[in-house]
């Protein structure tokens, strides 16, 4: 299913990324695209395994502490398992 307000919103993330151009390094634009990108990814991953913690981290190639790792740098939230 496509999400149309969250793809509008990685739109207005990539062009608000791109009117820095000139204003801070490539290093920094490939920095921040790549954060909104990887954030966009784990978010479809947790959805599309209705929030499996261990099942995002393997759809996504990671292991499950890198995936806890990512979880925590973008403040990405998460039910609890019961």
């Amino acid at each position: 299913a496509v999400d149309s307000g969250r793809q509008a919103e990685l739109l207005r993330s990539l062009q608000l990324l791109t009117g820095r151009l000139g204003k801070v390094s490539l290093k920094v634009l490939v920095s921040e695209t790549v954060g909104v990108l990887e954030r966009h990814y784990i978010e479809k991953a947790l959805a599309s395994t209705e929030g499996n913690r261990s099942a995002a981290a393997k759809v996504l190639g990671l292991s499950r502490q890198s995936l806890y790792v990512k979880l925590a740098r973008y403040r990405i939230v998460t039910p609890e398992p019961d």
